[in-house]
């Protein structure tokens, strides 16, 4: 199944809430999409290893850190 026959299977509200309806006309659309999802997850599990000093350096604590980390990709 390719992702745009998945976003037509979705729910138009579910669009609006994940904000997917910016995307609904376009492939080129879902892959900059898909990019930057991966991208989040790539750097949330990069947040998650990062040692406190690391941390500091960035300006977030490790509350914060985990906070973020913890977010699922399609959520900013």
């Amino acid at each position: 199944m390719s992702i745009t026959q998945i976003a037509q299977s979705l729910h138009w509200q579910g669009w609006h809430r994940h904000g997917l309806h910016r995307y609904q006309r376009s492939d080129r659309g879902w892959i900059a999409l898909v990019k930057i999802w991966w991208r989040r997850m790539q750097d949330r599990r990069t947040l998650a290893t990062m040692g406190d000093q690391s941390l500091r350096d960035i300006g977030i604590t490790r509350c914060d850190a985990f906070y973020e980390a913890r977010k699922p990709f399609w959520r900013a």
